[in-house]
């Protein structure tokens, strides 16, 4: 498996193959409203990330994530294809941006997971982030999580 880096601006085909392998990750739940906004911070918001995870030229999974100020890094959205998941891909892809972030100017990774996600919390727990808070938003329940990065 590789990873690969892509920064903005993305290319018409980079979005286009997100956007479906959106749609096969989340399923009924990448409806067009929910991808127009998925596409909307890709194009909007600064400093934009996608990790993708690949072999033999096909995309399977993907990592994304965006400045929300000038040193922290918001890790917005990940997913594997259902027929490659529990592989540790995700995990993967995760190192990779939590790695690049070492590199970069962020001091501080945050991510916002749906506390009904035990998994994803999970994950973050065990790569060092800890819980900060939470929200509602539309009546659904959020934890925040953060991590300070090492910086060089």
């Amino acid at each position: 498996m590789n990873v690969t880096l892509l920064t903005t601006p993305f290319s018409a085909a980079d979005l286009a193959e997100f956007e479906g392998l959106s749609r096969q990750i989340f399923g009924g739940d990448a409806t067009d409203e929910w991808l127009a906004s998925l596409a909307w911070r890709l194009e909007n918001m600064p400093d934009v990330t996608l990790f993708f995870a690949e072999q033999a030229g096909k995309r399977f999974g993907f990592k994304a994530g965006y400045a929300t100020a000038y040193d922290r890094y918001y890790s917005w959205l990940g997913g594997v294809s259902p027929s490659v998941r529990r592989q540790g891909i995700a995990r993967t892809l995760m190192q990779h941006q939590h790695d690049w972030l070492v590199q970069s100017r962020f001091n501080q990774v945050e991510c916002h997971v749906d506390q009904d996600n035990a998994a994803m919390i999970d994950a973050n727990l065990k790569a060092g982030l800890i819980v900060v808070g939470s929200f509602l938003k539309d009546g659904k329940p959020y934890t925040i999580m953060q991590k300070a990065t090492p910086t060089d």
